[in-house]
């Protein structure tokens, strides 16, 4: 049944009215669902694909058939995000939930709350972002990680060029936010905040899978789960990026996170195989 504008604005101030217990249940939820992502992660990586029963793993088909599914993938979350602008223009269900949040905040929110979200929402600027990309590819590298360190620079890169297009392409325009704590500039969909945050938290959280050992897994992904909604919740209660800019960043950042990752898989299961049929000395590590 769709909500009426009415109740969509009640919606809006209820989460405006309460932006710090929201957070820590974003945060909870968040980390559940990177646990279920790391279940998904160790399900796949334990299962064959099925082509991989059909199609001869030297013929390069299994990379193959993961960059097509990555391709479709992408296509999709492009067509989820064009309806999540048009529905966030005024009028749209979006665009009234939009601006309930955002007026309730301007209206109700406390100094200290937003001096706290301010603080918090520097674990996605992209100064650092930027440092920690560079730094982590180096390191990758020079311990001959090389696949680990393309595919993080893949997924970082990419995700800045792609939310920068989208961001000329949208044009949205950023809420008023006049209480001086926090400036942003430039257009609003996708918060690049939130999607820089995203790609980079999911990244290392998945380099923490292939690297460290596996009781630090579970912890790492959960962290980084509530990190990533804690800086995307950061922009809104800052009333720099509409609710819906933030579920666009979120969208964008983890549908190219996933893609990565599955390209990765599969090239480093192609890898290995043609590793143990045909040894070869001195082959880097993945």
């Amino acid at each position: 049944m769709t909500m009426t504008t009415m109740e969509i604005s009640e919606l809006g101030g209820l989460l405006a009215r309460h932006p710090m217990e929201w957070w820590m249940a974003g945060m909870a939820v968040a980390a559940v669902v990177g646990a279920l992502a790391l279940a998904g992660l160790r399900t796949a990586q334990r299962h064959s694909p099925p082509l991989r029963r059909f199609l001869p793993v030297q013929a390069h088909w299994v990379v193959l058939a993961a960059m097509g599914a990555s391709a479709c993938t992408l296509v999709l979350a492009g067509v989820a995000m064009a309806e999540l602008a048009e529905s966030g223009q005024p009028g749209g269900p979006w665009g009234a939930l939009d601006d309930a949040i955002a007026a309730g905040l301007q209206a109700q929110a406390d100094t200290a709350v937003l001096q706290w979200f301010a603080t918090l929402t520097h674990l996605g600027d992209a100064g650092a972002l930027t440092a920690a990309t560079v730094v982590i590819a180096v390191l990758l590298w020079v311990r001959q990680h090389r696949l680990l360190a393309i595919g993080w620079l893949v997924a970082l890169g990419g995700n800045g060029a792609l939310t920068k297009i989208l961001k000329q392409v949208f044009e949205r325009v950023r809420p008023e936010h006049v209480h001086g704590i926090a400036q942003a500039d430039g257009f609003s969909f996708p918060s690049g905040h939130t999607s820089g945050s995203m790609a980079a938290y999911a990244m290392l959280a998945y380099l923490a899978t292939r690297l460290l050992p596996r009781h630090w897994h579970l912890p790492v992904v959960m962290v980084a789960g509530a990190v990533i909604f804690t800086t995307g919740w950061s922009r809104v209660v800052l009333q720099v990026h509409y609710a819906s800019d933030v579920l666009a960043g979120w969208l964008l950042a983890g549908t190219w996170v996933l893609c990565t990752v599955l390209v990765m898989e599969s090239v480093a299961r192609w890898r290995s195989s043609n590793d143990s049929n045909h040894p070869q000395p001195g082959l880097a590590k993945t």
